[in-house]
């Protein structure tokens, strides 16, 4: 709370030094789940996130050995890869912190095409071990798209880069960025194969600040996540941050509004 207050001196101060920023530009991380009832990658965190209006709630889909399609974030389990177990052993060996069991994609994407708000479904594709399977993760999440009519309220994350590709060729109306966790592909690449920006872990950014501006230039979206105190989140929005994925959404929001 201390944090959250000294922050918001801080913001303060920057309104009056002329600072415009964005409206709405927090991402809640596997949903909001961070409060009472929730967990992450949950239909709890997920309406919730809705509920409160974040620009975005992030969630995690990935195959099971028997092809099904879930959202989980973990690759393993008590030390066997999730592509390794069937559906009903992932269930089996795994109690989500609120209770709920595992969503599979079409439970999770039919629940958010039945909401009512502004905020967008944000879906990162896992990693998956085989080109095969990576082909199939693709070719699943495009058709959940298009089967619950979510073009227009989702954006699309990947560490795999193939799949970054492939999906803005799907839907060049979509926004897709690549994620990662170090500046390794250049912006002009990012460009010229339909990307539309990054999305890097936090601290990436935070020591090099002139990505941001870079990324502009190259007419790309600035997306960092998983930074969790206020007074870094400033730091890169004062230098033109687009998007925070955070774990702590409603603190990151509070501190966002005062300088709106």
């Amino acid at each position: 709370m201390k944090k959250l207050i000294l922050a918001i001196l801080i913001l303060t101060a920057a309104v009056s030094c002329g600072r415009v920023v964005p409206v709405n530009r927090v991402i809640a991380h596997r949903g909001f789940w961070q409060t009472e009832g929730s967990a992450q990658n949950t239909l709890a965190s997920l309406r919730l996130a809705v509920e409160n209006g974040f620009y975005g709630s992030e969630c995690d889909v990935q195959l099971t050995a028997d092809s099904c399609f879930i959202v989980f974030h973990d690759t393993n389990i008590h030390g066997v890869d999730v592509e390794d177990m069937t559906f009903e052993q992932v269930l089996a060996d795994t109690t989500l912190a609120n209770g709920e069991r595992i969503s599979t994609v079409d439970e999770f994407f039919s629940t958010f095409a039945g909401l009512d708000g502004g905020t967008k479904l944000i879906i990162e594709l896992k990693q998956q071990p085989s080109e095969d399977m990576m082909s199939l993760s693709i070719a699943r999440t495009a058709e959940a798209v298009r089967k619950y009519g979510l073009e227009k309220r989702v954006e699309l994350i990947s560490f795999s880069y193939r799949a970054c590709k492939e999906l803005a060729a799907a839907f060049p109306d979509v926004p897709v960025l690549f994620l990662d966790r170090a500046h390794n592909v250049p912006f002009s690449q990012m460009k010229a194969d339909g990307i539309d920006g990054f999305s890097y872990k936090y601290n990436c950014v935070l020591e090099n600040l002139a990505l941001i501006d870079e990324a502009h230039k190259a007419g790309l979206i600035a997306e960092v996540w998983a930074p969790d105190d206020p007074q870094e989140v400033l730091t890169m929005v004062e230098a033109g941050l687009d998007f925070v994925i955070t774990n702590r959404p409603d603190v990151m929001a509070a501190v966002l509004e005062v300088i709106r």
